[in-house]
């Protein structure tokens, strides 16, 4: 069947895929030629014919790429003798992984034989120094300056002060734990996102069920990642910032008695009148009613 121009032979799209594809049939029957250990050292006239071929080809494709220029393959003259495909790259790649690998095993070598010099040495001391490393002997008490007591050791107890809940726990546990609470909903995960158990957190059954609740919850919007904790400045409650800040202030002033969160709340009610300062509001009342019945009407000073 006579073939058009338009039909494809070549698997590859491009101008010279069909004479690529004949130079890689080549070379693979060379390279089969060459790890045969008959045809090794002897120049057959397959390995003949297939260099002729070679060179026969990449004339050809010379030539179609410049037909102006007389440019040639270096096999075309028998005094130099060197394969126009020769990478001088692969020797210095095989001559690299070889150093790389006599290295290797050199290291290995030089490691085990300081493990073996540091054994002697230490073996060495053991013998020199038996008592000194003999934790039952006079010897050792003395190089460390320890002195053998008269009573027997007691065992450890932890006071049960360590067992109370600390004030910022006694605090979380007084909060209406939901999905919106953010900020107090990373007090009570860990580090890889789980719940921590009710040892840990201290709360009430009726409060974990909360918490566990609102974690699933708050997953499930996105306001929670699901294998990591929170930063601290990440940690901020669904709803107004401005609110959220009028609280946290509030908190400070009450049980701090910061001046700077006092004079910031006072500096917010004539900025933004329509948030809700009822705690801070109920701490003055109450601050002014106790300086009131000390001084008898005297300058405010700080809260009880």
């Amino acid at each position: 069947v006579r073939l058009m121009l338009d039909t494809k032979v070549s698997e590859s799209g491009t101008s010279d895929a069909l004479f690529q594809e004949c130079i890689n049939v080549v070379r693979q029957q060379r390279s089969e030629l060459e790890l045969d250990g008959a045809f090794r050292q002897v120049e057959t006239g397959a390995i003949t014919k297939l260099k002729q071929d070679e060179l026969e080809l990449t004339r050809k494709i010379f030539q179609r790429i410049d037909p102006s220029q007389n440019v040639t393959s270096d096999l075309a003259h028998k005094s130099h003798d060197i394969d126009p495909y020769w990478s001088p790259f692969r020797q210095v790649r095989d001559l690299k992984e070889q150093v790389t690998a006599e290295f290797d095993e050199y290291a290995r070598y030089a490691t085990v034989a300081e493990q073996r010099r540091v054994r002697i040495q230490i073996k060495k001391s053991l013998k020199r120094s038996a008592d000194v490393y003999n934790p039952y002997s006079r010897d050792f008490r003395n190089w460390h300056g320890r002195e053998a007591g008269d009573q027997m050791p007691k065992p450890f107890r932890l006071p049960d002060k360590h067992w109370e809940p600390n004030p910022l726990q006694v605090h979380l546990g007084r909060e209406r734990i939901t999905w919106r609470d953010v900020d107090v909903i990373q007090h009570f995960t860990a580090d890889n996102g789980y719940i921590l158990p009710r040892r840990t957190t201290m709360l009430s059954r009726k409060q974990q069920k909360s918490l566990v609740k609102a974690v699933r919850v708050a997953q499930r919007m996105s306001l929670l990642p699901y294998k990591w904790r929170l930063q601290d400045y990440q940690a901020m409650p669904l709803m107004d910032p401005l609110q959220w800040t009028v609280d946290r202030l509030t908190e400070r002033a009450v049980e701090h008695r910061d001046k700077r969160s006092r004079a910031m709340l006072q500096v917010m009610m004539e900025r933004n009148p329509e948030l809700n300062y009822r705690g801070f509001l109920r701490h003055e009342a109450e601050r002014a009613q106790a300086d009131a019945a000390r001084g008898g009407g005297g300058p405010a000073g700080p809260a009880p």
